[in-house]
């Protein structure tokens, strides 16, 4: 399983400073980068091995990946690709949840939740957990973390006085940086300490099941895919045009591949899974079917 690590911090704390420290010092660990913009991304040039609009490859094996329409998307296309990877690691934006953003870790068996990380600018966390308009996002943000890393401590004032704000808002424990400079060891494989995301019934993810004894018509499965809302979908389908072969379905996005494959065991039932949001739910045709839902 692939460890999968989340970047957090309100706009500014120094996510990226950290991020590119990270993948300076990868030492001989093939990193997985998902960020929202190459720009703000201080690659060193004699590092790139190659750029591919929104993939850059590094030459000590790790990748950035830009983050497209969806992260779900781009995150599962990652999971495809040819290369292996170590670790995933997504730079959150700045005023997301990143416990949300953690709970991705789990939709994929090919993942685990290694942690959050959240960076804090040591300067500003006090003035903005105080403003009405971002207060809560900094409270939230707080609440998340696995482990928090106190940056630009050089500009603050009051250090006590702030340790004690951010020990009454988090248990995690507490590395304090300039210029995001920690040990990079710290980082992984941290203890659960952060609060899990608040329930969102608009953005849960689900996964359906179908199985069916008997050959099915190729149009029904190709409906299902179509469906709004999918986001992966994986099966081994006997379709009734061609019943004496598998033909094998995968797809990410909208990105469908369906393969014949050998043939078909005559004990075995069609069997489809799919990935998606749960408001797709109430369009998804059961009639016919073995269904479950999760």
């Amino acid at each position: 399983m692939i460890p999968f690590t989340v970047i957090g911090g309100f706009l500014g704390a120094g996510k990226t400073t950290l991020l590119n420290r990270l993948l300076r010092g990868a030492g001989g660990r093939r990193f997985a980068v998902l960020v929202n913009d190459f720009g703000a991304l201080d690659i060193d040039g004699r590092l790139v091995a190659d750029h591919g609009g929104d993939t850059v490859a590094l030459a000590n094996g790790c990748l950035c990946c830009t983050i497209g329409d969806s992260l779900v998307a781009t995150l599962l296309a990652l999971l495809e690709r040819p290369e292996r990877f170590d670790h995933v690691v997504v730079e959150a934006s700045g005023v997301a949840d990143p416990a949300r953003i953690a709970d991705l870790g789990v939709l994929d068996p090919r993942l685990v939740r290694d942690g959050v990380i959240v960076v804090i600018d040591a300067e500003t966390v006090r003035e903005r957990a105080a403003d009405r308009r971002v207060g809560d996002t900094i409270a939230r943000q707080l609440a998340a973390a696995d482990l928090l890393v106190l940056n630009k401590l050089d500009l603050a004032a009051d250090i006590g006085g702030l340790r004690a704000f951010l020990a009454a808002r988090s248990p995690a424990p507490l590395l304090e940086a300039r210029h995001a400079d920690v040990p990079l060891g710290l980082l992984f494989g941290l203890e659960r300490h952060g609060a899990a995301a608040a329930s969102d019934p608009s953005e849960p993810f689900a996964s359906w099941s179908y199985e069916w004894p008997e050959p099915v018509e190729r149009a029904l499965v190709l409906d299902l895919l179509r469906t709004e809302g999918v986001l992966r979908a994986k099966g081994i389908v006997r379709f009734a045009d061609a019943p004496e072969r598998r033909a094998v379905v995968h797809q990410v996005g909208r990105r469908l591949d369906i393969a014949d494959d050998e043939p078909w065991r005559e004990s075995e039932p069609s069997r489809l899974v799919m990935l998606g949001l749960r408001p797709m739910l109430g369009s998804l045709p059961t009639e016919g079917t073995t269904w479950l839902a999760g």
